[in-house]
């Protein structure tokens, strides 16, 4: 499936730490390479985490009420994921909730124009929720 590659650029962009910007740009701008991005989504390490604040709770409750605390749309989101079957599509927010927490695989839930995302590591229990970002 065509990822949309101007939304994870803006994801990279407002997100990963400016040590791997640059490559991971170039990564998902050619579909052939974006497969390197995805893989590293297992390893939470790429992420500027002065931006992200640890979610502890229930899972799908922290999240919406993050996004609806920020005015951010969440009923839809973007998802970027090692998981095949819900990568670079837009789907049910809860739903895809469910289809991430706990699963074992890096993925990224993009809100609004990724101006909040959620990231499921592989490692259980490292979730985090980031602050609203608009550039």
């Amino acid at each position: 499936m065509a990822s949309n590659i101007n939304l994870e650029i803006k994801v990279i962009k407002r997100f990963v730490n400016k040590a791997k910007r640059e490559r991971y740009i170039q990564f998902v701008s050619s579909e052939k390479n974006r497969a390197k991005f995805i893989k590293d989504l297992s390893h939470y390490n790429f992420l500027e985490s002065s931006l992200f604040t640890p979610v502890r709770g229930i899972e799908e409750h922290e999240i919406l009420a993050s996004t609806e605390n920020n005015g951010i749309a969440n009923t839809t989101c973007y998802v970027i994921s090692e998981n095949k079957r819900i990568d670079a599509k837009f789907l049910d927010t809860k739903e895809t909730i469910a289809a991430t927490v706990g699963h074992g695989m890096g993925t990224l839930l993009v809100f609004g124009d990724a101006e909040m995302i959620f990231y499921e590591c592989e490692t259980m229990n490292i979730r985090y929720i980031s602050k609203k970002v608009s550039q």
